[in-house]
């Protein structure tokens, strides 16, 4: 009788588990503590993101035939797909949402956060969304596949009559507005077409990787300020980092470059990105006296913050127990060798805990000896001030990563809605551009803090900040004459680090390093020289047993080939020499995690 009972409650609990996992063709969650409007608040808020006018986005056709770009070109990329919405009537992608000019009611396609931290994973023939996971897409092939598509729209009759009628609706056939539409078409392409060729790279990023610091250098240093000799190419993609955890702490980025200890902060590091992901930015100085201006963004920062605070919430996802079993005894091994090992560097944060403030620790790339490019890249070199060089106490070239982090800290100042500027001393007078009380209350409660409370937080960023320049400055001094290459990390200076984050979670976020260069779990506890040299990146298909993606050439896939410049995956390996018993321990209590 007790057997039947408990095989009746086995049964049960079965197919409770079961239940909460999606069928074949179906996409179900994981247990995050997020209920549906809280995820479909992160995949359609917008950011500020400004990539193109919103009808154009709609109408887009790929350029080599008449499917949608957005329904089938995105898709093929890697982005994912997203319901309808009140706030997604058009069906966008995870990530891609609407935008509207605060002043001129102008709508625009944007990106927030979701497009490149959300995932899938398809194990035992179910499918899995994981929310604040890497995304494994490729955002190179968007930008230069919306560059092809444009120039194949402005320069083919046919495509060009089609965008039109999508566009114009009923002014179609208006002779003057198809030409003040094909007029726009082609100015936008000269400054689309440019940032293109000026960010491609030889070897270009791939799948599940991005150049952000890159990217967000040369869209504020080159392009908002005007100086295109400040353009250097993005040829240091990194890994997409995970979210959850992320807000509470102590430093962000894989260099830790950014602070991250209170809400202010953190609106500096959400800033900084969407300023890389399109928004506008006008960072201006008077003519006769050189005196900046405030800066004007289109940086949605209340609602920057209200997404912050939503992933401040955000769980781990935990290993799917009920399709693929962890092993007891061996996690059990596991966590003894992680304990010697691995915690020093990588602290422990419960399961649900994920508001745990952790101090970061940051390794030396001397002692970690991974890839040294993007620590390398978001240090050396210098850029023009320009106009701003008051700023920057009359330094007409300061280090890179000093005018990133002024100009940001500039945005989140800005008093300003938005960037569009009254065109005239009367409308500047009547315009109602600047934020209200009522708004800047909003904000103040949102972040829950007081103004005062606001301006000392922001003195204590500065003073981070000025240490932050100095150590850049003798890091500049000390690269002068020394090659950009693997051999830099061997005598790195002590201000070339990456973090060492805890490590909840880690299972769904292949691949791994700070770099994207190991395939999965197991590789990552081999010796450097040992480790897979070229493998294919996009996969979603999970390889439960060394815990990543499954590397064979498919469809939509990209190569990895760690020969390649920024790609070494050496490393990370000095930490321990491990028999293939303990490997396997440790990739059991790393599932666990």
């Amino acid at each position: 009788m007790k057997t039947r009972i408990f095989a009746s409650l086995c049964l049960l609990i079965g197919a409770l588990f079961l239940s909460a996992a999606p069928v074949r063709g179906q996409v179900g969650f994981l247990e995050q503590n997020w209920p549906a409007d809280v995820r479909q608040e992160f995949y359609t808020t917008s950011q500020g993101s400004r990539i193109m006018p919103y009808s154009w986005f709609i109408a887009l056709e790929i350029s080599d035939s008449q499917k949608s770009f957005y329904r089938d070109r995105l898709p093929e990329l890697g982005y994912l797909p997203n319901s309808l919405s009140t706030n997604n009537p058009d069906k966008l992608p995870v990530g891609f949402v609407r935008d509207q000019n605060e002043i001129t009611k102008v709508e625009y396609i944007g990106m927030n956060c979701a497009a490149c931290h959300t995932n899938q994973i398809s194990l035992s023939g179910k499918t899995f969304q994981v929310d604040g996971a890497p995304a494994l897409s490729d955002m190179w092939g968007m930008l230069t596949g919306l560059d092809d598509s444009l120039k194949a729209t402005r320069d083919n009759a046919d495509k060009f009559d089609r965008f039109a009628a999508k566009v114009l609706g009923a002014e179609a056939n208006n002779a003057a507005a198809k030409n003040k539409l094909k007029s726009e078409l082609t100015n936008f392409l000269k400054y689309w077409s440019k940032f293109i060729q000026d960010s491609t790279v030889e070897h270009p990023w791939g799948r599940a990787r991005i150049d952000a610091f890159g990217m967000i250098f040369n869209r504020v240093a080159s392009i908002d300020l005007g100086i295109p000799e400040n353009s250097k190419k993005p040829d240091a993609p990194v890994s997409v980092p995970f979210l959850w955890g992320t807000s509470f702490q102590s430093q962000v980025q894989w260099n830790g470059v950014a602070p991250n200890t209170n809400d202010i902060e953190r609106l500096g590091r959400n800033v900084g990105e969407v300023l890389g992901v399109f928004a506008e930015a006008e960072f201006q100085a008077t003519t006769i006296f050189e005196i900046p201006k405030p800066a004007r963004t289109s940086a949605k920062r209340l609602n920057q913050v209200r997404l912050e605070n939503l992933l401040k919430k955000l769980w781990s996802p935990k290993w799917p127990e009920q399709l693929v079993a962890i092993d007891t005894a061996k996690k059990e091994a596991g966590r003894a060798l992680y304990q010697t090992h691995c915690v020093s560097c990588h602290a422990i944060v419960p399961h649900g805990e994920q508001n745990t403030p952790v101090d970061v620790v940051m390794t030396k790339l001397s002692e970690v000896r991974t890839d040294p490019k993007m620590a390398a890249n978001a240090t050396i070199g210098v850029a023009s001030t320009g106009d701003l060089k008051l700023l920057f106490q009359g330094r007409s070239k300061v280090p890179r990563g000093e005018i990133l982090q002024t100009l940001v800290q500039l945005a989140v100042l800005s008093p300003y809605r938005d960037v569009a500027p009254p065109e005239s001393i009367l409308d500047r007078l009547t315009t109602d551009d600047l934020f209200g009380p009522i708004e800047i209350n909003l904000f103040l409660r949102e972040i829950g803090f007081s103004n005062k409370t606001v301006q000392a937080l922001h003195a204590d960023l500065d003073e981070k900040l000025k240490s932050y320049y100095e150590d850049l400055q003798s890091t500049v001094k000390s690269f002068v004459g020394q090659p950009e290459s693997a051999t830099v990390a061997e005598n790195a200076p002590p201000t070339l680090k990456y973090k060492a984050a805890p490590l909840a979670g880690i299972w769904a976020t292949a691949p791994y390093l700070h770099n994207g260069s190991v395939p999965n779990l197991y590789e990552l506890l081999l010796p450097g020289n040992e480790r897979t040299s070229k493998f294919y990146v996009g996969s979603r298909e999970f390889d439960a047993k060394n815990v990543g993606f499954k590397t064979e050439q498919a469809p939509g896939t990209t190569l990895f080939d760690t020969s390649l410049p920024g790609n070494s995956n050496a490393g990370h390996d000095t930490y321990g020499t491990f028999n293939e018993e303990e490997r396997w321990q440790l990739v059991e209590y790393l599932k666990s995690l």
